[in-house]
């Protein structure tokens, strides 16, 4: 019978922490270790989805996959034919055998894009249980392990006591990466980008003490355990050192490319308390800081990215489940007419709480919900809850509804929205849809065909958190809005800074000659209120007016 859950003998540790890791190398959503044979087992998932996947059935899945392709060091891609557990795109790689069958490494993705190559290319780079022949060879020949996640693994599983700390030396862990090798692979190519991190590698190795422990990791990726004599700032002047020299390394054009290294770094046990936190730590640094070229190089672990990451731990999989459990919430937030000092529309604001964990706030799980594909599924949720809740009050006041621009380009929102229309019987009129500027609408010709089929229904579309994006103009040129709303960082500075108010004048009033109301988010005192009365403002909300709140207005039932 055909297992669909982790080895009930439990997985080797170092398949658990390759689990661990993979998501945040390649990336990917989901990592599984699967072996293969007449009765195919799952040894290990990466954390959230213990209980989700049949053995069997992804195998079955990958064999009637389409837009297969293959890559060097034996990895193969493709799409399900249909989604499995949320998932649609999957990329694997043979890592070793067990028992006499094949083991791989699956990896997973709910986007219905097949996997970039650059992905790929870090999977080929990958292999969790090389045998001792293959390793000598490949080593000899490039000096660069060909089982860098495992060795890893099996490292700090043998310093890193799980029951007692005070027996163990203290560890720091620095997590580098080389920017830009995934424009140079795209670019120029594999050899370029492997060239440089040969060269890359070779300095590392060369450079760093011989009592650390060094490895490659896969693409760009590297990782140095260095074991604390004294002070933990020892792992703060390694790394700056490193980074020193490595920007010094100052290729010949004809040779290569210059080094942009980043280093993200934790330390056991006093930044965490086992070898998978501490791994996942490491990472969380190096992603505050990985390609801010003007920003700094080098990141300790500080206590508010453990708190995120600890958050973002599982949170995918927790959205998941409470889509299915239609567990999300929405709040209320009035808007006022300035002219009759009436509220006219009621802004409709999605809200969860997780289990767990209490309630998120918004901007971290509608992100988490943007990188895992999930947004098209919780914008249609709100529009649907929305309307049908909206079409039961007793005054027919408008709604607003916030949705992401950056599924405007799967044609689908405009379908969407008729259908919840249709579904509530709400009329279109009073609906209207805010699309923020700070996010990307996707094809021109698309994005505008789309927003074009939305104002063709009677839906007034509006521009959300006007002047805070990078193409502000761009998009009251190219798209049909009916209203802009302007940012709460520009309204909460009347008063304060005349720079500020001289910009929302001239705002205004190019709004105005564009012919578009204007509503702004914030408004917190009567002078503020003042300001954009006098300067045409028609509709404005904020703290002055009304928090957000469960409470919607009156219902024909009350």
């Amino acid at each position: 019978m055909t297992d669909n859950k982790a080895d009930k003998n439990g997985p080797d540790v170092s398949c658990n922490v390759l689990c661990h890791l993979l998501p945040q190398l390649l990336p990917c959503e989901a990592a599984i270790i699967l072996e293969k044979g007449a009765s195919p087992r799952i040894l290990s998932t990466s954390s959230g989805h213990e209980e989700t996947f049949v053995a069997q059935s992804l195998i079955d899945a990958m064999m009637l996959s389409t837009e297969r392709l293959s890559a060097e060091g034996g990895v193969d891609a493709g799409l399900f034919p249909q989604q499995i557990s949320g998932f649609r795109s999957w990329a694997s790689k043979p890592i070793g055998s067990k028992d006499g069958h094949a083991v791989l490494v699956l990896c997973l993705n709910s986007s219905a894009d097949p996997f970039p190559s650059p992905s790929l290319t870090r999977l080929a780079t990958l292999t969790a249980n090389a045998t001792p022949s293959e390793t000598r060879k490949k080593s000899s020949q490039t000096g660069r392990s060909v089982s860098g996640i495992s060795d890893l693994a099996r490292y700090l599983d043998t310093r890193i006591s799980p029951s007692e700390i005070s027996s163990s030396t203290p560890l720091a862990l620095l997590r580098l990466d080389l920017g830009r090798i995934t424009p140079i692979n795209d670019r120029d190519g594999w050899p370029a980008s492997d060239a440089l991190i040969d060269r890359a590698n070779t300095l590392i190795r060369e450079f760093v003490p011989s009592h650390c422990f060094t490895v490659h990791l896969g693409g760009g990726s590297f990782a140095i355990v260095l074991p604390v004599e004294k002070d933990v700032s020892e792992a703060e002047a390694l790394a700056e050192d490193l980074v020193r020299r490595m920007q010094e390394d100052v290729a010949i054009p004809r040779d290569g490319f210059p080094f942009e290294p980043y280093i993200g770094w934790a330390c056991y046990p006093f930044d965490a308390p086992d070898a998978n936190t501490l791994i996942g730590f490491a990472n969380a640094a190096l992603a505050r800081i990985r390609g801010l070229r003007a920003g700094p190089h080098i990141n300790r672990v500080a206590p508010e990215i453990a708190h995120a990451h600890a958050d973002e731990i599982g949170m995918e999989s927790d959205l998941r489940q409470s889509l299915i459990d239609n567990a999300f919430t929405l709040n209320w937030l009035p808007v006022l007419e300035t002219g009759t000092e009436h509220v006219v529309t009621f802004e409709a604001l999605v809200r969860w709480k997780r289990p767990g964990h209490g309630d998120v706030d918004p901007t971290l799980f509608l992100r988490c919900a943007e990188t895992a594909g999930l947004i098209e599924d919780i914008d249609s949720w709100v529009l649907h809850t929305a309307c049908r809740q909206a079409q039961s009050w007793k005054e027919p006041l408008g709604l607003s509804v916030n949705v992401s621009p950056s599924w405007l380009a799967t044609e689908r929102v405009a379908t969407t929205i008729r259908s919840a229309l249709k579904e509530s019987g709400l009329d279109p009129l009073r609906l209207q849809i805010e699309f923020s500027e700070r996010s990307d609408f996707g094809p021109l010709d698309i994005a505008r065909k789309e927003l074009a089929r939305i104002r063709g229904m009677g839906v007034r579309l509006i521009l959300d958190d006007f002047g805070t994006g990078i193409g502000a103009l761009e998009r009251l040129t190219n798209y049909p809005f009916d209203q802009v709303k302007l940012d709460r960082a520009f309204v909460c500075r009347v008063g304060v800074d005349s720079r500020v108010e001289t910009v929302l004048r001239c705002t205004l009033y190019m709004i105005h000659a564009l012919n578009m109301s204007c509503c702004a988010e914030g408004v917190e005192t009567e002078e503020q209120l003042g300001f954009l009365e006098a300067h045409g403002c028609e509709e404005i909300q904020g703290y002055l007016i009304g928090q957000p709140t469960l409470r919607q207005p009156d219902s024909l039932t009350d």
